[in-house]
């Protein structure tokens, strides 16, 4: 309660300066001035009467001014600088009241604003539609925007702003279109619908351009050259799984069970696939662009067992003795050597992956790449068959006490003690090399399809 009422004595005596700088300001003429400090005044206490008289007085001296502008620029003529004078005296207004004081706003001013308001945006809205004529597209926006400033809601000017921002856009898409960017296109009649949801056949065009640009690619099933049973099944079924998460709308892919169902109906084999001289024939078949292969070169895995190394430490207890010159029993803390087990272990999986992305248009290589990953799993964890909380780690010359070698101790009694399976290790090494060929076609992508 103290601090609460030191803090309002503070405001209190701020709020009071104020008033008094602005009451000799008032008394020198600079009404401004005054006014501004008096404003003060009044944020720093909103029950300071002297201040808010004194902030009538000169406010409204103030206001009086701004007024006075704006009468003048309306006599001159100057319907934008007289509406921006408005502006200034109406928020000057507004923000005295919101302190409770209330300046007065004769009723003619607000006539005056409301008629130079309306032939103002007459001008601009004919002007924006003279602009808007020429194809002065953004020339004619910044003349509906500002009519949406002063006026939200005057006609359709909100529409002709939106119209005047996508017309460009629009237009730029049909011209890219025509010459078969359909990427390009795409994007832009998109930013379009973003803007304007029904302008003109936008959103269908946009489907139209993802139809005729569509890039289908078939995946192929990948080779497996080494002994162990089963990755080419595995690799394909991550491959499958990144390519087809691809956010690129362009891009379509025909997996293996698609694939081979496609060529049972066409009483084709899918080692046919495999052949150069049936490549193409098969990709115009399953409407295929590009067809992507791929081979496990290498694969190795390597469990290892734990490797056990004996550890002197220092195990802590206690020891009574009695003290002579009081007569009274006392324990005394010592350490004595003794060992724990530290066991070292880790699985480990190699990868070597190689995979091709084929045009069937042209024959042309698009993509090649040997990817080889390695990935391990170590721990290092320790065993220890006594009461670990009196179990301290070894220094040089004895007993380390020191809290952060014990906590590094305890931690390594606690950690974990079996690596991550060679299952588990090389499901995610196969998932990140199916992950890296779906960035390498995802750049791909961009090229191929402007």
């Amino acid at each position: 309660n103290d601090l609460i009422c030191k803090k309002l004595h503070t405001v209190l005596k701020t709020s009071k300066s104020f008033q008094k700088k602005g009451a000799k300001l008032e008394q020198a003429g600079m009404m401004e001035e005054a006014a501004r400090q008096y404003f003060i005044s009044v944020k720093k206490n909103r029950n300071n009467v002297e201040a808010k008289i004194g902030l009538k007085k000169t406010g409204q001296v103030v206001l009086n001014r701004l007024l006075a502008d704006f009468s003048q620029q309306k006599a001159f003529g100057n319907k934008k600088a007289a509406i921006e004078a408005w502006y200034q005296a109406k928020y000057y207004s507004e923000g005295v009241a919101n302190f409770g004081v209330v300046l007065n706003t004769p009723s003619i001013y607000q006539s005056d604003y409301e008629s130079i308001k309306e032939s103002y945006l007459d001008e601009l809205y004919n002007e924006g539609i003279e602009l808007m004529e020429v194809e002065k597209f953004q020339e004619a926006e910044k003349k509906f925007i500002e009519i949406k400033r002063i006026d939200p809601n005057y006609e359709d000017a909100h529409e002709l702003a939106d119209i005047a921002y996508v017309k460009p856009i629009y237009n730029e898409a049909l011209n890219q279109f025509g010459v078969a960017h359909y990427r390009s296109a795409h994007d832009k009649f998109q930013q379009v619908v973003s803007r304007m949801a029904h302008f003109k056949d936008a959103e269908e065009k946009a489907s139209e351009c993802i139809e005729l640009g569509r890039f289908t690619i078939a995946l192929l099933p990948f080779e497996n050259s080494t002994t162990r049973n089963g990755l080419d099944i595995k690799i394909s079924a991550y491959s499958l799984e990144a390519l087809t998460s691809v956010s690129d709308p362009f891009l379509n892919v025909v997996d293996r069970e698609n694939l081979e169902f496609i060529l049972k109906e066409q009483k084709l084999g899918l080692s046919g696939v495999m052949d150069d001289e049936t490549a193409v024939s098969v990709g115009e078949l399953i409407g295929a662009k590009a067809i992507v292969s791929g081979a496990i070169l290498n694969y190795g895995e390597s469990v290892g067992r734990p490797q056990r190394i004996a550890k002197t430490a220092y195990e802590q207890y206690k020891v009574k003795y009695l003290n002579k010159e009081d007569n009274k029993y006392y324990y005394e803390t010592k350490y004595r050597r003794t060992s724990y087990d530290e066991y070292a272990s880790s699985n480990l999986v190699t990868v070597s992956f190689q995979y091709k992305m084929i045009s069937l248009e042209t024959g042309e290589i698009l993509a090649s790449r040997i990817i080889e990953k390695q990935l391990q799993d170590e721990v290092l964890y320790g065993v220890y068959d006594g009461e670990l909380s009196k179990l301290f780690p070894a220094a040089a010359n004895g007993v380390n006490t020191n809290w952060r070698a014990k906590s590094q101790l305890n931690s390594l009694m606690s950690a974990r003690q079996s690596p991550r399976s060679i299952e588990d290790l090389s499901n995610q090494i196969f998932r990140t090399l199916s992950n890296d060929m779906k960035k390498d076609i995802e750049k791909l992508m961009l090229g191929l399809i402007e």
